[in-house]
């Protein structure tokens, strides 16, 4: 009879939703709106400079923020766990257009990369999409496969099978970094998924010599490396934005030169209003504005465990920790590669750099992770307890 009431009780509290985590969506607009600010500000000299204009950087990203910000709300609203559904053919289209980018024709060539796809004069990156799609599909098959999941036949290999296809087809584009990023990801979500401590440590050696196979294929990538371990060696060449980034930083000291007055950003620093726009707000801000946004990013972080932590089924648990992580992996390597802990590798800032893709997916993900909070445990037993007390 008691089992029977506690059921009764578990059916309640799942078809039952409250408020999505406010504190986390302020924080998240604030570093959003500081982003924007910020751009403006590491991006003026040269879109002044380039197109005649120095707000060109800012009305763009104003447009993939005003894109991402309706579709965070859209699936704020929409139950994530709807996605699971829609895991095989997301992962199937992703894959599909992963494809396209790599046709003449079809995929844009900057730089002898193919990772875009030029739709009505915006260039979209599909592979920002495909670390959330990864996502998705992981916790869709890790909670197929619950009871096998210390199984390394049963379990381990089939989330591999899933990485590898998406993981091969970035590599082709080129984009080594996203790599790096997807296979962090599914570690993350192999270890969410109880995988044993054993399988793992053999997943990251065998990962490790991959990575350093795939490293030394292309010697550019192998010169990243050197340069980032003695960039003395070529400060001119491979090493100048790393010794340029690091003279910003150095310029801004605790408190910063004051807003709009980095020297950096006038071109002495390559991308200062892309990936490496934490030199700049370094440079400006100071140590203290770049303490306060990383921050911010760490407040996310913490919520967005938390949320996982608190979700009632395990795949919104896998779902929501998938997500955070994606999000925690892409700060850190940014972070580390402006501050040259690690090699350059190219990819953005959250919620701050420049580029409408990054924008646009990093704020819908948000929204799905927004989704996943209006279903936590610990709300919906004080719901449930304020519901008793008047009796309703």
């Amino acid at each position: 009879m008691e089992t029977a009431v506690t059921e009764k009780k578990t059916e309640k509290r799942e078809v039952k939703r409250h408020h999505f985590d406010f504190p986390f969506f302020i924080v998240l607009m604030l570093i959003s709106a500081f982003g924007l600010v910020m751009l403006f500000s590491a991006s003026y000299y040269y879109a002044q400079t380039k197109y005649g204009d120095g707000t060109y950087f800012l009305k763009r990203q104003l447009v993939f923020f005003a894109v991402g910000l309706a579709a965070l709300l859209v699936l704020s609203f929409i139950d994530y766990r709807y996605y699971r559904k829609l895991a095989l053919p997301g992962y199937i289209g992703v894959c599909v257009v992963l494809i396209l980018t790599l046709i003449p024709g079809i995929g844009v060539k900057i730089n002898e990369a193919r990772r875009w796809i030029n739709i009505a004069g915006f260039q979209f990156q599909p592979s920002e999409i495909a670390k959330f799609a990864l996502v998705i599909a992981l916790s869709a098959a890790i909670c197929s496969k619950k009871l096998v999941m210390q199984s390394f036949i049963q379990g381990v290999i089939p989330c591999l099978l899933i990485l590898a296809p998406i993981a091969g087809l970035i590599v082709l584009q080129p984009n080594f970094s996203m790599v790096i990023i997807l296979a962090a990801v599914t570690y993350v979500m192999l270890y969410l998924g109880g995988v044993r401590m054993s399988h793992r440590f053999l997943l990251v050696v065998v990962g490790v010599m991959l990575g350093i196979l795939v490293l030394y294929l292309k010697s550019y990538r192998s010169n990243r490396i050197s340069a980032w371990w003695n960039p003395e060696a070529d400060p001119t060449g491979s090493s100048y934005q790393a010794i340029q980034s690091r003279i910003a930083l150095g310029n801004g000291g605790l408190f910063g030169q004051g807003l709009n007055f980095s020297r950096q950003k006038l071109n002495f620093l390559p991308e200062r209003e892309n990936d490496y726009i934490l030199a700049i707000i370094g440079e400006e801000l100071g140590f203290v504005g770049c303490l306060a946004l990383i921050s911010g990013y760490a407040f996310l972080v913490w919520r967005g465990i938390t949320i996982a932590l608190r979700c009632r089924d395990r795949f919104g648990r896998l779902l929501a920790g998938g997500v955070i992580s994606v999000l925690a992996i892409q700060v850190l390597i940014n972070v580390g590669v402006v501050t040259s802990a690690i090699p350059s590798t190219g990819q953005t800032l959250p919620f701050v750099s420049y580029g409408g893709t990054s924008l646009m997916v990093f704020l819908a993900a948000m929204g799905i992770l927004l989704n996943i909070s209006r279903y936590t445990e610990v709300e919906t037993e004080n719901a449930d307890r304020a519901e008793n007390k008047t009796g309703g």
